[in-house]
This record gives structure tokens, C-alpha cells and sequence, in this order.
């Protein structure tokens, strides 16, 4: 049976690569894997693969695709853990590629290419903290940026405050300043998206090499001024409009990144404050940042956990109509009948083993981004959180409790006690049962405190299984805060679509 499943399979990919390979999937493939890798390196790295397979790739292009997704993925563990390795061995394996594509003939003719893979080296070796490395490969970049032309001019300005903060770090601090200064008066008027951008990070750089020195008075206007070159961006997306591969394809994307690097500035301008020792303009600053803070973490955290969520029912949703598609074609001879059963069976299983696979590495990176979202919550929130504990019962709103109440029962661990319930948080709070109630029922995310304790509970036994294979099933339930097995195991498969002995199965 093994043997026909085989020759059935080769059949297919032999069909599947004999047809003509059109040029624009090649484009579609790297720009679709190029768009994700960020945060789904494994998925990037398959459709790489499968771009090979076929024919739309060749295997320079594909090994320079690597590259870039081993070494720059912000996915760090995830791929750590894929290549087998210990910590970063994603950015030996990225600079051993880039290393060798520079040897390639078809690397060293394209100006392009070249640069991507100096682009990839310079970056790693400032991960791997090899300063001279990373000046030596930035210098080179730079050169390679210059060749190509007045088009490349931005990037060229980009590493060349890379080349300053190199220097700095090795000592030089005034030749490193300089670069960064000269950078940042060049960019400092220009209205495009590219140069805008550059200006943002290299004035972070900056930022960062006055830190480290206790200069934090200066750092003031250079925060002040990117948050105002963001507010004109803001005005007149128009203008700043330059079609450059960087740039946000849309409203939504523009908002959340003018939200990004504004939060960043005001929360550098607190810092400072705080430096300074001027605590009331800290807390003033604190105060201003603290709903950008939410919005935009909540935002970016929990889209992608929402995103994920919806996945998972779409997955679950196809796979029923294939199965009821694929049940109504099962027709013929009673010989033919058995073969045809005995083949789709095989196949099945192993479909369903990859799909459960998927399924639990999305509810994985599902649980890290809301993990995400609590730490940078609950960090950016500390000192309002400090004043509303004795303000509970007055000048909340009833979406601010509820959201107060979730944090609590979040950042306590509250729900990992099996008694837990509204008489819990009614003595830990002193709050009346009604204005709990309140709170929960019309003010936030969750209508019901049930709702939030199981998703919370959920959320640990997944990490639980992650982190510590060695416990069962049982251990699990009861560490996660649910009183038995029966009802962790309905609820585990209620939300997530599979069993918490299937999510297991796919860590071995």
C-alpha cells in the first residue's frame, strides 16, 4: 500500500512540475514568503521550498531567501528551535550562506543581489556583537549602495549611521557622531517615506550612543523633532508617497506604524525625564503615552491572536468540505472501493497529522503574542495601575474596572486557583458583587469573568505543555487552575480544535 501511495504521489509532482513555470510566480512566491517571514519564518521557509521544487526558483535564490529569513526573522527561538541548534544558531547558519553567495557568479553580476547579501551579513554580525565585522560588511554595503545609484542613495545613508554607531562603539566616539550627524542633516527636510524612515532610525541611533554616555538632555529634541516629522506624515500621507518597498500599502498599516515609532519617541522622552530626575514631567509623558501604549500593543498583539483564532476556524471549515467533497466521489468496483479507501486513509492520517501540526503551532505563536501584549501592558501601565487601586469604587469607568479587574486576575495568577470566582476578586478588591458584575457585563472585552479565567487558564496550559513536556496531561490540568480533566479537555478542544493530547503529540 505504501509502495502505490508513493507512485501516486510521484505522478502528481511529476504533473505538477512538467507544467510551464511562469515568471510572475516567481515574483508572487518570494514577495508572498518576504512578507511573512517576520514573524512566520517556518511558513516562509515552505513556500521557498515548494517555489524550488517546481521550478519557479533556483537554488541561489532560494538559498539567499534563507539567508535573510534565519538571520533576521523576530521569530529568534522558533527558528533557534527548527535548525536544532543552540541559542543564535540561526545567525551562524545566516552569515554561513550569505558567506558563500559571495562566491557565486550570478550573486556578484546583480549590484542587487550583492547588496541583500551584504545587507544580511552586516546585520547578523551586529547581532553576533562583532563590531569590526559589522563595519567592515556596512562599508561594503555602503560601496555596493553608491554603485547602484541615486535609487539606492537612502540605504546608502541608512548604513552609513550604522557606520557611525559602529565606530562610536569601538571608541571613536566623535568620528562616530559626526557620521551620525552628517546622516541626519541630510535627512532631516526630505518629505518621502524612504528618507523619513531613515531618519527615524537613525535618530534612534543617536538616541541610544547619547544614553550610553548620560547625555539624556540631548536626546529630548531629537525625540521631540521625529514625532514631529511623524505628525506631518501623518497630515500629508500624499506627499510622503514614494512607492518604495518599505512603505505601509495602506491606511491601516500607515496608522499603526505613525503609532509604532510615536510611542517609541514618547516613551524615550520619559525616559530622559525619568534620567533627569524631573519626575513631574515623566509622569506627564507617562500619562500621554499610556492609551497610544494600549492601543497600539492591543492592536498589534491581539490582531494577530484574532487573526490566528480565525485561522484555526477557516482550517476546520475546509477541511469538512474537502472530507464531505472527497466522501461523494468515492464510487466504483468493490476492489477498486477497498484500494481507493485503504490510499485515502493513509493519506488522511498524514494530512491530519501536518494539519494538527499547523493547528498547534499557530495556537503556540497564538498564546506568545498575547503573552506579548500582557508584559508591554502591564509594564507601560505600572504607575496609573498603582493609583487606581484606591479609586475602584469612584471615578472608574466601567470599561476601566473591567479592564483593571482582567490585569488583576492576569498578572496575579488569580485564575490558577480552582476556587476562583466573583467572591474571590469581591474580597481581594472589596468591590460590590454588582460592580463586578457591572464591569464585566458592559464595560470590557469579556461579558462574563468565566470567559476570561477558562482563555486565561487555556493560555497556561498551552504554555505548560511547551515548557514542560515531562508533565501529564493531569498535571497540567490541575497547574492551569481547572478542577478536572473532563472539563479541561472539552474546553481545550471547544476553542482551540483538537485535543490536549493531540497538541502534545505534535511536540514529538
Amino acid at each position: 500500500m505504501k509502495r502505490i501511495t508513493y507512485i501516486l504521489l510521484f505522478v502528481f509532482a511529476v504533473v505538477v512540475t512538467a507544467r510551464a513555470a511562469n515568471v510572475n510566480d516567481t515574483i508572487h512566491t518570494l514577495r508572498a514568503a518576504m512578507s511573512i517571514y517576520g514573524y512566520q519564518p517556518v511558513q516562509a521557509l515552505q513556500i521557498i521550498d515548494s517555489a524550488l521544487i517546481v521550478g519557479n526558483i533556483d537554488e541561489v535564490q532560494a538559498e539567499q531567501c534563507r539567508a535573510r529569513i534565519y538571520g533576521m526573522t523576530l521569530m529568534r527561538e522558533q527558528m533557534d528551535s527548527l535548525l536544532g541548534g543552540p541559542t543564535d544558531i540561526r545567525l551562524d547558519s545566516a552569515q554561513a550562506i550569505a558567506l558563500r553567495l559571495l562566491t557565486n557568479e550570478s550573486i556578484k553580476a546583480s549590484l542587487t543581489r550583492l547588496r541583500d547579501v551584504y545587507e544580511i551579513l552586516a546585520y547578523t554580525e551586529r547581532m553576533q556583537n562583532d563590531t569590526m565585522g559589522w563595519l567592515y560588511r556596512s562599508r561594503q554595503l555602503v560601496d555596493v549602495c553608491r554603485q547602484i545609484g541615486p535609487e539606492a542613495e537612502t540605504d546608502a545613508l541608512r548604513t552609513e549611521a550604522e557606520i557611525g554607531v559602529a565606530l562610536y562603539a569601538m571608541g571613536h566616539e566623535e568620528e562616530g557622531m559626526a557620521k551620525v550627524d552628517s546622516v541626519l542633516a541630510l535627512l532631516n527636510d526630505k518629505d518621502k517615506f524612504n528618507e523619513l524612515d531613515a531618519f527615524i532610525v537613525a535618530s534612534r541611533r543617536k538616541i541610544t550612543m547619547l544614553g550610553s554616555r548620560d547625555r539624556y538632555a540631548e536626546t529630548l529634541p531629537l525625540a521631540r523633532r521625529i514625532i514631529e516629522r511623524l505628525d506631518d506624515y501623518e497630515s500629508n500621507p500624499e506627499r510622503y508617497h514614494d512607492n518604495s518597498y518599505r512603505e505601509p500599502k495602506n491606511d491601516q498599516k500607515r496608522a499603526d506604524y505613525i503609532r509604532f515609532y510615536r510611542n517609541q519617541a514618547q516613551n524615550l522622552i520619559a525616559a530622559a525625564y525619568a534620567s533627569l530626575g524631573d519626575h513631574g514631567n515623566m509622569l506627564t509623558a507617562f500619562r500621554q503615552i499610556e492609551d497610544v501604549v494600549r492601543e497600539a500593543t492591543a492592536r498589534e498583539h491581539i490582531a494577530r491572536y484574532n487573526a490566528l483564532q480565525q485561522q484555526l476556524e477557516a482550517e476546520h471549515q475546509r477541511d469538512a468540505a474537502r472530507r464531505a467533497k472527497e466522501s461523494r466521489k468515492v464510487t466504483g468496483f468493490v476492489s477498486l472501493l477497498i484500494l481507493l479507501f485503504a490510499i485515502y486513509v493513509l493519506w488522511q492520517w498524514r494530512k491530519t497529522n501536518k494539519q494538527n501540526k499547523i493547528l498547534a503551532q499557530q495556537i503556540r505563536d497564538a498564546v506568545e503574542y498575547k503573552e506579548k501584549y500582557r508584559e508591554l501592558s502591564t509594564q507601560n501601565s505600572q504607575l496609573q495601575n498603582n493609583s487606581k487601586l484606591y479609586t475602584l469604587n469612584s471615578t472608574l469607568s466601567e470599561a476601566e474596572l473591567s479592564s483593571y479587574l482582567c490585569a488583576l486576575i492576569e498578572n496575579e495568577k488569580l485564575y490558577l486557583n480552582p476556587l476562583f470566582d466573583r467572591q474571590t476578586l469581591i474580597d481581594r478588591t472589596g468591590l460590590s458583587k454588582e460592580r463586578i458584575g457591572a464591569a464585566f457585563s458592559h464595560g470590557g472585552e469579556y461579558a462574563r469573568l468565566t470567559t476570561i479565567v477558562r482563555e486565561l487558564r487555556l493560555n497556561h496550559a498551552v504554555r505548560l505543555m511547551n515548557e514542560h513536556p515531562e508533565m501529564s496531561l493531569e498535571q497540567v490540568c490541575l497547574a492551569s487552575g481547572f478542577s478536572n480533566t473532563t472539563s479541561f479537555r472539552r474546553s481545550f478542544k471547544e476553542k482551540y480544535g483538537i485535543s490536549p493530547s493531540e497538541f502534545r503529540e505534535t511536540k514529538e
